[in-house]
């Protein structure tokens, strides 16, 4: 009876343990699939991007299957044609970021004049006698 008790109690020991191990705690876990959810959102924004990347890669190379020498210089010069035009707006993309980016630096240099006015203004209202012009 006695051992019978004993190795009842080992077991139940055992699987509390192999239970609070393998458990984990809520705090823990919440991160975990937080993290979890990123990757897999993140995972999901690439394959469309991927996605979009090879539609247009099939739009650029098309399936001509030439006879002769003139029906193959007419799809090379396709090809490179759409090339060169995909190149242009590849450019033309670039051009609107750098225009987007001077319009941050003047909106920037706007904001530090605002906040040099600002200062001004405040220093005035302390010492007035330093900014008023004596006529």
């Amino acid at each position: 009876m006695k051992k019978s008790l004993i190795v009842l109690g080992a077991i139940a020991v055992v699987l509390l343990m192999v239970s609070t191990a393998t458990a984990v705690p809520q705090v823990h876990s919440t991160l975990l699939m937080k993290t979890v959810n990123e990757i897999e959102q993140k995972r999901v924004i690439l394959e469309g991007k991927f996605g979009v990347c090879t539609e247009k890669l099939e739009d650029v190379s098309f399936n001509v299957q030439p006879e002769g020498i003139i029906d193959t210089i007419i799809a090379i010069i396709l090809f490179l044609i759409n090339l060169l035009n995909s190149i242009i707006q590849f450019v033309l993309n670039i051009m609107q970021i750098g225009n987007l980016i001077l319009a941050l630096i003047d909106a920037i240099m706007t904001f530090i004049d605002v906040i040099t006015q600002f200062i001004e203004w405040i220093l005035e209202l302390f010492n007035p006698e330093e900014f008023t012009i004596v006529q």
